[in-house]
């Protein structure tokens, strides 16, 4: 499963946080200012009809066929329709007045004698009615006010605080990105500076800017780790290799006393005779066990620098594979060159390259009954080496492991085959992955196993 980027993360919680509380924001002032702006205005209206209702009264006491023209005026006073009734008959109304906007409730609690108000919706258009009971005249007016200005500037209000909860949302979302970046950023330095370790950047270190407090101490900690791990390493490899090198010495002079005892074999009894070649047999393995340890702590201290040349490629491997045979006193295998390959060239160190053969000519000669072929051949500007051998294959589970140190398989268990050292392998990986290279284990055409190497061919013209 592909885990989400922290970046994205962080940026989606700063916006949505920023979207959550611009809204709870602009909500809790909507409704705040909606309560205090209706709550005023039905106040105000309130006042007025009572008012308005003391001028009907006094009209009707003083000059009642006035009350038409009253209540016209009243309408253009108030922006309000007042209705008159007398004994449950109409009496008289402003022009632009409607019965249907009074409520039958409201006339029965007017018509008892109590003055009460309410809001409704009258054709989708909120309005507010007042009911004032005039009992010395028995009758009631009724005031109707119209909110739809009211309304009319709560939906501005609502747009604005909309529109203010976006950009604020907007606004939260680009501090986000502002704070993601400088959050992330020395995460991403670090990440990047501990993978060019894995690859071998020893020397790579995290550089102190004007930095926060926390990075920086997560700087020099970094950098501090790294210091000691390489010092770890480095005394670790100059430890494997005074002491390889220590070792040589008294080996040396055992393999010459078993040289030695060698050349007077016949002398002795077949128990000795025996148990020289067993001390023979495992002189050889320590001597190749030793001179491993000391290549590659050589190669783990970087005391031997890569001496890189750039060579051809055909060329090299032959000559690699004649003297890797040679050397152990074996039968040259066949080099094939497929047509297509022509005359590439690849940068390597020569030596260590020759190395690499030896090791794996070595380790078919020990399990794989020889070499039966080298097979070369170019894939995508890469050069294929492929090292094919007689013996059973490797299987499927010990491809990787192979190249592990001081892995040794199943076949090399046996009591009665050769044993390695189980570095070789491991010396051919290191070797190969220095050259900018890899090395695969595969199954062979021929049924046994394939040691495929892949080189970048070098571009350039051999001079």
């Amino acid at each position: 499963m592909r885990r989400r980027s922290l970046r994205l993360r962080l940026l989606v919680t700063f916006g949505l946080g920023a979207l959550i509380l611009s809204s709870l924001f602009a909500s809790l002032t909507y409704f705040g200012v909606k309560h205090v702006l209706v709550d005023d205005q039905k106040q105000t209206d309130l006042r007025q009809s009572f008012v308005n209702a003391a001028l009907v009264r006094s009209t009707l006491y003083t000059s009642p066929s006035e009350l038409d023209s009253l209540l016209n005026s009243i309408e253009k006073a108030t922006a309000s329709n007042v209705l008159v009734q007398t004994h449950h008959q109409w009496l008289s109304k402003s022009s632009h007045a409607a019965t249907q906007d009074v409520s039958s409730t409201i006339i029965s609690l007017v018509d008892a004698g109590k003055a009460t108000h309410q809001t409704l919706d009258s054709g989708g258009e909120i309005i507010f009615v007042v009911g004032v009971p005039i009992p010395a005249v028995e009758t009631q007016v009724f005031e109707v006010f119209q909110l739809a200005s009211l309304e009319h500037t709560l939906r501005v209000l609502l747009l604005v605080l909309g529109a203010g909860a976006l950009l604020t949302s907007l606004i939260g979302m680009g501090g986000g990105l502002w704070v993601t970046r400088r959050t992330v950023r020395p995460l991403e330095k670090v990440s990047a500076a501990a993978a060019l370790i894995a690859q071998g950047e020893l020397t790579t270190r995290l550089v102190v800017g004007q930095a926060d407090r926390e990075v920086q101490q997560l700087t020099e900690s970094f950098n501090t780790m790294v210091s000691q791990l390489v010092e770890r390493v480095e005394r670790d490899a100059r430890f494997a290799s005074d002491v390889s090198h220590e070792l040589r010495s008294p080996l040396t002079t055992l393999a010459t006393t078993a040289s030695v005892l060698q050349q007077h074999r016949d002398e002795l009894s077949p128990a000795a005779q025996e148990s020289l070649d067993l001390l023979s047999a495992d002189l050889l393995i320590f001597q190749s066990l030793v001179e491993d340890l000391l290549e590659m702590a050589r190669s783990d201290a970087g005391a031997t620098p890569l001496v890189i040349e750039t060579v051809p490629a055909v060329e090299l491997v032959r000559q690699s594979v004649r003297s890797a045979s040679q050397r152990r006193g074996l039968a040259v295998p066949p080099v094939d060159v497929e047509p297509t390959v022509g005359n590439p060239l690849v940068s390597v160190d020569r030596r260590r390259f020759e190395r690499v053969m030896t090791n794996l000519v070595d380790n078919a000669h020990r399990y794989a009954g020889d070499v039966v072929a080298v097979r070369i051949g170019v894939h995508d500007a890469m050069l294929v080496i492929n090292i094919d051998d007689a013996g059973p294959g490797v299987p499927l589970e010990e491809q990787e492991q192979v190249f592990q140190r001081f892995f040794r398989g199943r076949a090399a268990h046996h009591r009665g085959m050769a044993r390695g050292t189980g570095l070789g392998l491991a010396l051919v990986r290191d070797h190969v992955e220095a050259f900018g290279g890899a090395i695969a284990v595969l199954d062979s055409p021929d049924g046994g196993a394939r040691f495929q190497i892949l080189l970048p061919i070098h571009e350039g013209v051999e001079e």
